[in-house]
């Protein structure tokens, strides 16, 4: 059987397999299944499973290097930098191991930003974590405001006028009973003043807290890719690109499970692939 294995965002690869497993797929293309999640259909299946489909998309469980220009240096041992944000060591994946230990390269998990959007104002993201009494699923009646959630999902957004950013809280608030069906929360941080957010929120009445973060200080702490040195960083629309991480809310504390940092405007996962790998997650 022919087998195309898609690894989003850096190409495809054909096979020619017999009684093989997604395992087996990852090794043809050099990949560990600590690094990814493999998707059939839109939906993560388990690696050992023998591949009964041609067509295998392969999502990387953290994807980009350093936050900043390229640059690349260690945390502490617990991902924590005692000057500023600390950075991944090395472009590319990090194994389970190192995810753990370097926290992906985030100084700081919790906030507080005015917040233009569904839910509290100012939204303290600690909030949203899921009290360690919650064992059991709410009610339909009860997900909204996004409070007591399994897993919280950041959009970092890179500047007010950015499309591929509006276009991308658009499809999330267009699937979002998605997430609360996993009783997953979803943030969108906006580089902005709380006036900008709350002109996008007029326009696309998300339901969803938008974050405005003017300072940047969220965005930091998150190591938030720019470009282009000084001259990116004094034009978020031009040197801001975007990243969304995926937060474990479990037992009422944060806790960073994947990061993926874009390397261009439109370089962001889908829908679809955040939904993937919360389910890989949670499972």
């Amino acid at each position: 059987m022919n087998v195309t294995v898609e690894v989003v965002g850096e190409g495809s690869h054909d096979f020619e397999v017999e009684d093989a497993t997604y395992a087996d797929l990852l090794a043809e293309v050099d990949l560990s299944p600590h690094e990814v999640s493999v998707m059939v259909d839109g939906r993560p299946v388990p690696e050992d499973q023998p591949v009964e489909t041609d067509h295998v998309k392969v999502l990387r469980l953290i994807k980009g290097g350093s936050g900043r220009d390229g640059d690349a240096g260690a945390g502490t041992p617990e991902g924590r930098s005692e000057n500023g944000p600390a950075v991944e060591a090395e472009a590319g994946p990090v194994t389970e191991f190192d995810r753990e230990r370097r926290d992906l390269g985030v100084s700081q998990l919790d906030f507080e930003l005015p917040n233009a959007g569904a839910g509290p104002d100012p939204l303290v993201l600690s909030d949203l974590a899921a009290d360690p009494g919650t064992v059991v699923r709410r009610p339909q009646s009860s997900r909204t405001p996004p409070d007591d959630n399994v897993a919280v999902v950041l959009l970092f957004q890179r500047d007010y006028r950015c499309r591929n950013c509006r276009q991308q809280v658009q499809a999330f608030a267009d699937r979002y009973d998605e997430f609360r069906d996993r009783d997953v929360a979803v943030v969108s941080v906006l580089p902005e003043s709380k006036e900008k957010a709350e002109k996008w929120q007029q326009k696309y009445h998300l339901p969803f807290p938008l974050a405005a973060d003017e300072d940047k200080r969220a965005a930091e702490a998150y190591g938030q890719p720019t470009r282009f040195g000084k001259l990116g960083a004094l034009h978020d629309l031009l040197g801001r690109l975007p990243e969304v991480a995926i937060l474990d809310a479990r037992g009422g504390e944060l806790r960073l499970y994947a990061v993926h940092r874009g390397e261009k405007p439109s370089d962001r996962p889908s829908v679809d692939d955040v939904l993937a790998m919360t389910d890989r997650m949670l499972r």
